[in-house]
């Protein structure tokens, strides 16, 4: 009796031994663990073999798999990996488990991503209302920090931007100080291209909107209390007087000019700086990006995005530059000579005149010379007058400004000093008469120049009158 309840539990094992063996040991067999794709996306096929049920799992919104599961087959099955475009510039990766009973194989993804597209690129599109363009570059300076107005540069070069928004917009809605966004942070958005007035900009009447950004540091300045640098152009600095000194460099690391920046008056004293043909570059024009100076607070600096306001003293007062800005024609150095610490209320019609024919001859002195090393400088001293600037900041009216020149040629220094009151001139025109000593525009300023000169050359040269010095008048 019991055997013969035995004999049907025995024809079971025996047909399930007897499937095992058809089958073998679990496997798994993946033809290609490896896809590479091209950043506008695409499907590819992956093949294996199984004899067990399989699955496939992956966590990336950017692929899809099809079928995600399947059984046993004693042929090959595929999977198609579906992969989007790719909107990013960087490459990206992904890895899909595919998992047949207790065993895995990985299937490795890799997306190219997209062309860079430069803001060389850019600017060699045509104007359109219609196109958007994926843009990156690292700010060079903020000129309008409520409607987004500001320079971007990259390696191939810098397009300024009118307008950036947080979302996309039809007019601007004044969104951008809630992106954060400061000199140094590279910065990717969507922009038309447009032009106002012939120069090239992102943005426009419609403006840019936000993608993306990268926090970044600015890189071409420093802020030190005084220095030892034997340079030249250098007065004295102190590390006492509560004056800084604010570094401003060329991209290859070649200093620019330096700005001893008086808190109390919001000035600089005077800004010191070499010039020759050489640095002051080609001409790619002025960019009047009136801007902050990144080395300081904004509440320790003037922020002048349009004209100074009326404070206590009467007269027209121009947003006058100490380093001028076609002493840095190219672009990028171009760009800093419109910082708030450069700019001090100049008379304008000094500014217009007489100062600007200065400027005009200092600059053909250079390209002449090896070396012309410069100060210009403002004086504060008895100054009771005020301007504001574009928050309500006072800023000091000085009474005088003043060039200190130093001219190197085939290994001689010569110098000269000119000293102007802040007013109208007599004349605009730049006469011999108005040249003094450097010894004499020292005692005038207060202003210990090229210090860094040997004693006895110090001595000689500042003791010069440059009216006696025919070179001066002849070039």
């Amino acid at each position: 009796m019991r055997k013969l309840k035995l004999l049907p539990l025995l024809c079971v094992l025996g047909f399930a031994l007897a499937a095992c063996s058809k089958s073998g040991p679990a496997s798994l067999n993946l033809l290609t663990s490896t896809l590479s794709v091209g950043y506008s996306g695409g499907s590819e096929d992956v093949s294996f073999l199984t004899n067990q049920s399989w699955s496939v799992s992956g966590s990336e919104s950017w692929l899809t798999v099809s079928p995600s599961s399947g059984g046993a087959s004693d042929t090959y099955q595929k999977v198609t990996i579906t992969v989007a475009e790719n909107a990013e510039e960087a490459e990206r990766t992904a890895q899909l488990t595919l998992k047949a009973g207790e065993l895995t194989k990985l299937i490795s993804v890799t997306q190219e991503g997209q062309p860079r597209f430069t803001i060389r690129d850019f600017r060699a599109k045509a104007a359109d209302k219609t196109t958007w363009y994926r843009l990156t570059g690292e700010i060079a300076s903020i000129s309008n920090d409520s409607y987004g107005n500001f320079y971007i540069v990259d390696e191939t070069g810098y397009v300024y931007v009118y307008g950036l928004c947080e979302t996309q917009q039809s007019t601007n809605d004044q969104s951008f100080s809630k992106l954060g966004l400061k000199v140094g942070d590279t910065v990717t958005m969507m922009t038309l291209r447009s032009e106002h007035n012939g120069t090239i900009e992102a943005g426009g009447q419609t403006p840019a909107y936000f993608v993306s950004k990268t926090a970044g540091e600015y890189k071409l300045g420093k802020k030190v209390s005084a220095t030892k640098a034997d340079w030249k152009e250098l007065p004295a600095t102190s590390s006492s007087d509560g004056q800084d000194l604010l570094i401003h460099y060329f991209p290859d690391g070649k200093r620019s000019y330096a700005a001893y920046y008086d808190y109390n008056n919001l000035v600089s004293s005077w800004v010191a700086y070499p010039l020759f043909s050489g640095n002051i570059g080609t001409n790619t024009g002025r960019t009047d990006s009136f801007s902050l100076d990144p080395l300081l607070p904004r509440e320790k600096q003037q922020y002048n995005p349009s004209t100074y306001k009326a404070g206590n003293i009467t007269g027209s007062f121009d947003r006058g530059h100490q380093i001028a800005s076609a002493d840095r024609n190219d672009i990028r150095v171009n760009i800093e000579t419109f910082f708030g610490t450069n700019m001090t209320p100049q008379n304008h019609d000094l500014n217009g005149g007489l100062w600007g024919n200065l400027e005009n001859k200092v600059r053909d002195w250079a390209k002449k010379s090896d070396t012309l090393y410069v100060v210009t400088g403002c004086t504060v001293a008895g100054s009771t007058g005020y301007v504001l600037d574009s928050e309500g900041k006072h800023i000091t009216v000085p009474t005088g400004y003043y060039k200190a020149l130093l001219r190197l040629a085939d290994g001689a220094y010569t110098a000269a000093g000119f000293y102007f009151a802040n007013e109208k001139p007599a004349s605009n025109s730049l006469q011999k008469s108005m040249a003094i000593s450097v010894d004499e525009l020292e005692k005038k300023v207060g202003v210990d120049f090229f210090v860094n000169l040997p004693e006895a050359t110090q001595s000689s040269v500042e003791a010069q009158n440059p009216a006696e010095v025919a070179w001066w008048w002849n070039n």
